[in-house]
């Protein structure tokens, strides 16, 4: 490199370091209300760097109401940049601030007129009139803009300055008129700026109205009908949205994938009979049809899922689901992991629900010795058959399996989940020190559920037996708890009033409330269960349980006894009183849905 093009790069390297630190100065002055010095240095840096400092020394001129300056250099910036419109907008804002709206409306229109077919000019300009809050000159420009572009509408831009112009009936008809427009990302962002939109269900009813009126038309049916079965989903209707979804399906002569994806969201909503009246219109389709298994088990799942999760069920639930199971591996009748996953569920049925554990045995066994299966799946097969002989009282068949999934998955979260029930068995035992040994590591597991166990049952055992060299109480509950885990009611409830007849006030005494109101649910005895639940929430509200007494009380509310009222309450007092549980997050999505809150999909 030469000595002068070295010079040149050191002069504008010092030139540049001179004009930052005026700047520093005029942003000083600015700041200390010295507006006629900070205007001398920006104006001397304007003249230096016309486009770097003109806004700063608008803004300035601005304050100082200097106007005859600002409309030097205003001149001066639109023959230097005639295609930047921006500047007539603050020449128009020096007419406003003089009270001359005409003279600034025509600023304003003369800006808009001078328009080209550049897109970027556009929004340039929009955003100059957005930033002055003039929504009404923004909508102006895109409108202008509209007419004279030759590939693009701006129907989105439009739409939303519509909303927030406050034409909010306008706004959902330019958002329809940019979806069909046939840009990629026109279904995402539609629904997008529509659920933002959106506040009250009078909001839905207007866009399902307008696009039954358009659906009626007969152009874009398919558009505008997935956007109806988008907004059914918003307000959980599933049965609109499935209702939508099969007419698709029918005119199109679909193979039932879209209805299938709405039956999946609405299972997992918990939205059972609508998901189970969507399967069942794939399943009539015949078993030649891709999806027909998928179906047979979506609606298998629905009715486990109420039974297992939200434990409403009679006898007659869990035999008919047993015959169900059957009729499905009848049919189906591979050695695969669809049939595994099925197994294991009827075996859980027989174990858990149908006091059956032998025959739970049998149906598992077999299925970990199947070449097709993956190490994970079998792992998990393997935990499964693990619980199932601990139920039957074979506590060294049970932690020999539980050790084999930990060697087998160490490093993976099914390992982690069987050190756990191991933590879980010595528990059982009473052997509390070397359960607390596993549960000090598995604290810091990968997997959150086994980390949130983990540390549940090792705060219960630090707290109920801690220094009291007393252990009994502890091995009585430990006893009691296995016992329910069997299933052995009869004396679980034994081992529990032993235990409050023994040791009366004891710190376990909400531990004991609990576990009799799981069994009493386990017993389909509900208002009993609500009864212990509620002393639980009354009495020992911030004991270890109180927030898992109280979340359940909102479930069997909701879902058992369709009490909205109560329910919320619940939810609320998670909500309010309980920042750090682990219901928190659930708790606040319930109660906003009982609220009426229209919750993102």
């Amino acid at each position: 490199m030469n000595r002068f093009l070295i010079l040149i790069i050191l002069l504008i390297r010092t030139a540049s370091a001179f004009a930052q630190t005026d700047a520093n100065l005029a942003q000083q002055y600015m700041s200390n209300g010295e507006y006629d010095k900070a205007a001398d240095v920006y104006k001397k840096l304007f003249a230096e760097n016309q486009n770097g400092y003109y806004k700063s020394y608008f803004n300035c001129l601005m304050i100082l109401e200097d106007y005859k300056e600002i409309n030097r250099i205003i001149d001066k910036q639109i023959k230097k940049n005639p295609t930047n419109l921006t500047y007539y907008v603050d020449l128009g804002k020096t007419y406003e601030k003089q009270q001359n709206d005409k003279e600034a409306q025509k600023q304003y229109e003369a800006a808009i007129q001078k328009l080209s077919d550049n897109r970027s000019q556009a929004t340039q300009l929009a955003n100059a009139f957005i930033g002055i809050d003039r929504l009404d000159f923004a909508i102006k420009t895109y409108q202008q803009a509209a007419k004279i572009a030759t590939d693009y509408s701006f129907n989105y831009e439009l739409a939303g300055l519509y909303n927030r112009n406050g034409d909010f009936d306008l706004s959902i008809d330019t958002y329809l008129n940019y979806y069909i427009e046939g840009d990629e990302n026109a279904f995402n962002r539609t629904t997008s700026a529509l659920r933002q939109m959106f506040d009250e269900d009078q909001d839905h009813q207007l866009l399902q109205e307008k696009l039954f009126i358009r659906i009626q038309n007969g152009k874009n049916e398919l558009l505008y009908t997935e956007l109806l079965i988008w907004d059914y989903i918003q307000l959980k209707d599933f049965d609109g949205a499935i209702i939508q979804a099969k007419a698709l399906d029918k005119r199109n002569k679909e193979n039932g994938e879209r209805v299938l994806e709405i039956a999946e969201t609405a299972r997992t909503e918990g939205a059972y009979d609508a998901a189970i009246q969507a399967y069942d219109y794939i399943i009539a389709k015949g078993r030649d049809y891709p999806f027909y298994f998928n179906a047979r088990n979506g609606v298998l799942n629905c009715h486990k899922d109420k039974i297992f999760k939200l434990g409403t069920y009679t006898i007659a639930d869990v035999n008919a689901l047993r015959t169900n199971y059957e009729t499905f591996l009848l049919d189906y009748s591979r050695k695969d992991g669809r049939a595994a996953a099925v197994i294991s569920d009827l075996a859980r049925l027989e174990a858990f629900y149908a006091s059956n554990i032998q025959r739970a045995i049998e149906l598992i066994e077999p299925v970990i010795d199947w070449a097709l299966l993956t190490e994970a799946d079998r792992s998990k097969y393997k935990l499964d058959l693990g619980d199932f002989y601990l139920i039957s009282g074979d506590v060294w068949e049970a932690t020999l399996l539980y050790s084999q999934v930990d060697k087998a998955m160490k490093d993976a979260p099914l390992g982690e989940e069987a050190r756990f029930k191991n933590a879980k068995l010595a528990y059982y035992r009473g052997d509390f020190s070397y359960a607390q040994g596993l549960l000090d590591v598995l604290k810091a597991s990968t997997s959150e559920l086994v980390a949130n166990d983990a540390m549940q049952l090792s705060v219960f055992i630090t707290d109920n037996l801690g220094l009291d060299s007393v252990a009994a109480p502890m091995l009585m509950f430990a006893r009691a708890d296995l016992l329910i885990f069997q299933n052995d009611i009869p004396k679980a409830i034994a081992t529990l009033d032993s235990l409050e007849t023994a040791f009366p006030g004891h710190k376990l005494t909400d531990d004991i409330l609990f576990a009799k109101a799981q069994i009493a649910l386990k017993l389909q005895k509900t208002d009993e269960a609500v009864a212990l639940l509620e002393k639980i929430r009354q009495e020992y509200a911030f004991d270890l349980l109180g927030d898992d007494a109280i979340f359940k009380l909102g479930e069997l509310y909701q879902y058992q006894y369709k009490d909205v009222e109560k329910a919320k309450l619940c939810y609320e007092q998670i909500i309010l009183n309980y920042k750090d549980s682990l219901f928190v997050t659930e708790a606040r999505k319930r109660f906003r849905a009982l609220r009426g809150d229209v919750l993102g999909g």
